[in-house]
């Protein structure tokens, strides 16, 4: 018997990976693999794919495993350096449900799934996968850590202004930003209102922060120590302050691993491009931000047209009016990435506050006609989107007279 193409479904989890093989018949040539994460089991399967090609004679192997977490790409990564034979695709894990549900399967088991996925790919041969350049794949890793700590500092600092609200109430309703490096290095040898009150001015004008050790403003200093002086905070006495302190380190050190995550998010794009990035032409978009969107794109040439990108971003709307009529008859789709819809949804919001460019002209004249606000920011970022596209593709800087 030859096969001169052959199928290989691979079910994708933590700790091992299940594998069955068709044919272009539908039918199992081999009964079904369990691969765990190691060398060994890793180069058992390439001596078994390599068995297959000389039993039937397979020219090509279509392989086709879903996007699980991060848990694929050490397997992707090792088949993609061994043969050219193998042609893999990452699935989308909701186009594999999908054509179960079509099937009318109703087992649900690792090996099942597996058939599955080796059936998509020999129904549907979708095209192989095209990588992003290895450092943009670090440079999402980056992000996505920054991303992981400022939740994290978001919520310590939530936990700072619980704890303020029972040593120094009157300083936490004065104080509408938590995170300024002069009101940290102020709480941090100040954590309560009995503190600052038993303080002379000269003691807290004495605290210094930032880099260029500024003191604090005299004014300041003296319009706080007034208000801790007829402070209403029932915590008082020794250790008060004590988890004021440790909160305030922890943003402290929050603020410097993320700036330090961002230096290097700069160093690692410096070698791609020895000048900023074309989208930082863009009002609104940051360096940092240019680079992320950059990397989470990848190879342009992947996208046929912009309505691919948008898609695979999950910023095109759905029409939902069959048989029935309902109060969101239109929405966004939000597949894919969600960090690249927050970080356009971000510089779109700094478009608006600016209140300048030919973006902001769109949004503005999608205002006039009556859209409410979310609907002409959602449809701005579409346009963004489409507009950053066309500029990687082209290699060209941001030109408003082509909007």
């Amino acid at each position: 018997m030859r096969y001169r193409q052959l199928f290989v479904g691979v079910d994708i989890s933590k700790l091992k990976h299940d594998l069955v093989i068709v044919n272009e018949q539908k039918q199992v040539v081999h009964k079904p693999l369990v691969i765990r994460e190691n060398r060994e089991d890793y180069q058992r399967l390439l001596d078994k794919l390599n068995w297959l090609r000389h039993q039937f004679g397979t020219k090509i192997f279509f392989i086709g495993m879903e996007a699980t977490s991060d848990y694929w790409k050490n397997l992707y990564h090792f088949l993609k350096k061994q043969s050219p034979d193998f042609r893999l695709t990452v699935i989308n894990p909701f186009q594999t449900k999908k054509f179960a549900q079509s099937e009318l399967r109703r087992a649900k088991t690792d090996p099942v799934n597996a058939k599955d996925i080796a059936l998509f790919m020999m129904e549907k041969r979708p095209k192989p996968s095209i990588d992003r350049a290895p450092i943009f794949e670090h440079i999402k890793d980056l992000d996505r850590q920054i991303h992981l700590l400022t939740k994290q500092q978001t919520m310590t600092r939530n936990k700072l202004r619980l704890e303020l609200a029972k040593v120094a109430p009157e300083i936490e309703h004065a104080i509408q930003q938590l995170g300024g490096q002069q009101i940290l290095a102020w709480l941090e040898k100040f954590p309560t209102a009995e503190a600052m009150a038993n303080a002379s001015l000269k003691e807290l004008c004495a605290v210094r922060y930032g880099k260029r050790r500024r003191p604090l403003p005299f004014d300041r200093a003296q319009k706080m120590q007034n208000l801790a002086k007829n402070s209403i905070a029932h915590k008082t006495g020794a250790g008060s302050g004590y988890v004021v302190q440790s909160l305030v380190r922890q943003i402290c050190q929050y603020q410097q691993e993320i700036q330090h995550l961002k230096q290097q998010m700069v160093e690692l794009y410096a070698p791609v491009n020895d000048q900023d990035s074309f989208l930082t032409t863009i009002t609104g978009i940051s360096k940092e931000a240019a680079i992320v969107l950059e990397a989470y794109i990848g190879d342009v040439n992947r996208f046929p047209d912009a309505k691919k990108v948008v898609a695979y971003f999950g910023m095109n709307p759905v029409v939902n009016l069959s048989g029935k009529v309902t109060k969101r008859a239109s929405y966004l789709e939000k597949k894919g990435s969600g960090l690249v819809r927050h970080k356009l949804y971000m510089a779109v919001l700094q478009i608006v506050r600016l209140k300048e460019g030919t973006l902001y002209e769109y949004y503005a004249r999608l205002v006039a006609r009556g859209k409410p606000k979310l609907v002409a920011i959602a449809a701005t970022m579409r346009k963004l989107l489409v507009i950053i596209y066309v500029m990687l593709k082209n290699q060209q800087p941001f030109d408003p007279k082509r909007i």
